[in-house]
């Protein structure tokens, strides 16, 4: 077997087995508490994929809605795994997304009445800057006076959640007296669908309107690329690798640590902030109180780690994840079964990733070994990244 093919056969090995191992003991649970595992998982296929639907459902529509699942899964999954390569835990990516998405609304709101060639770059871009200012805080934090970046980005996420709530209610974007929303963003702020939105196409007997893709797919795809470019193509990207890799080593070879991870958060952060964006952009083009409960940026951290930190990984986790969360729903009115187990599946295949890191995290930690003349400084997370650090350059 070529070298190159043994490299990628042993790298998928540990997430295929992950979610092999989650479907298998998901449909163990399924079928004790005497429900049929196979119908489950048909429901989950027909709402995830668009395959094998038998009760009427349009595979097109049930496509086009674990897409807009997808689309801010990369951009958050993309901001998670950059912090991973530092040897960093951004355990903030719902925080940040939180922020872009309250600034996407609120510059939406103010200025609605700009054309789009302006005013949906500024939300765009405003939905960046706050995301990175929300994780740059934990960033900074962490440079300069050591502060755990996990311990600060959590909090930061609940004060993202309640000052998402002070706004839409009883606060100052608020659409009126009893209600738990903004107001709308201007025309101008919304991305386009992919399908004409007047219903002048007919897709497979449905309206095109239907169908909720959108160009922010485009932007998310641009931003996984952007990833792996400034990963495996820049001199800062080299920068991030050698820090996670060990600290010490980097900053006896001249680079700046402190300067590494603060910018590494504030990149970080600018890719969930624009997920944010693209959602209120894209989707919604309202905040909601759905937001105070939404689990997109901790879903990013199963996505970061099952696609092993490339982003070619990180669109395939992202889709997986996706079809998980749109399949969800057919699979309960298919087959009568709580659309919970998606979550079940999702906590089992980031146990299973978990629990093949533990060797790695082991080999990690000084106890139980000899000390060398240079001890390796390994972060938490150079432990969880060590097999993707080491992978080939991708293209992405």
């Amino acid at each position: 077997m070529p070298p190159i093919v043994r490299r990628l056969a042993g790298g998928l090995a540990m997430p295929f087995g992950s979610v092999v191992f989650a479907f298998v003991v998901g449909a163990l649970i399924v079928g004790v508490t005497g429900a049929n595992p196979f119908s489950a998982y048909a429901g989950l296929i027909c709402g995830g994929l668009g395959i094998g639907c038998t009760q009427g459902e349009n595979p097109a529509l049930e496509i086009s809605n674990t897409i807009v699942f997808v689309i801010p899964l990369i951009t958050t999954g993309v901001a998670v795994a950059l912090p991973f390569r530092a040897g960093l835990f951004n355990i903030g990516a719902e925080g940040q997304l939180l922020a872009g998405s309250m600034a996407c609304a609120a510059i939406g709101i103010k200025f609605n009445t700009l054309p789009s060639p302006i005013l949906l770059p500024m939300v765009l871009l405003g939905g960046m800057a706050a995301g990175a200012v929300w994780a740059g805080i934990p960033g900074v934090l962490k440079a300069v006076v050591g502060a755990h970046e996990v311990v600060t980005t959590i909090m930061l996420n609940y004060v993202a959640q309640w000052l998402l709530r002070f706004l839409i209610i009883g606060g100052p974007l608020q659409l009126g007296p009893g209600t738990s929303k903004s107001l709308p963003i201007g025309d101008g702020a919304r991305l386009a669908t992919l399908l004409p939105a007047d219903n002048s196409l007919i897709v497979l007997g449905l309206p095109s309107s239907v169908f909720r893709v959108h160009t922010g797919l485009l932007i998310a795809l641009a931003a996984a690329a952007l990833f792996a470019f400034l990963l495996w193509r820049t001199s800062f990207g080299y920068e991030i690798r050698a820090v996670g890799q060990s600290q010490k080593a980097a900053r006896y070879a001249g680079v700046s640590v402190r300067r590494t991870i603060i910018l590494t958060m504030l990149i970080a952060g600018a890719f969930s902030g624009l997920a944010g964006a693209i959602q209120i952009a894209g989707v919604d083009h309202n905040l909601t109180d759905k937001y105070f409960s939404d689990t997109t940026g901790f879903d990013a951290i199963a996505v970061a780690l099952l696609g092993l930190g490339s982003a070619v990984g990180i669109v395939l986790a992202s889709v997986l994840f996706g079809a998980l969360h749109s399949g969800g729903a057919i699979m309960q009115s298919d087959a009568g079964i709580s659309s919970n187990l998606v979550l079940v599946l999702q906590a089992l295949i980031l146990f299973s990733i978990a629990a093949n890191f533990v060797g790695a995290i082991r080999r990690g930690l000084p106890i139980g070994r000899k000390p060398s003349a240079l001890p390796p400084e390994l972060p938490p997370a150079a432990g969880l990244m060590s097999e993707a650090a080491t992978a080939p350059p991708e293209t992405a």
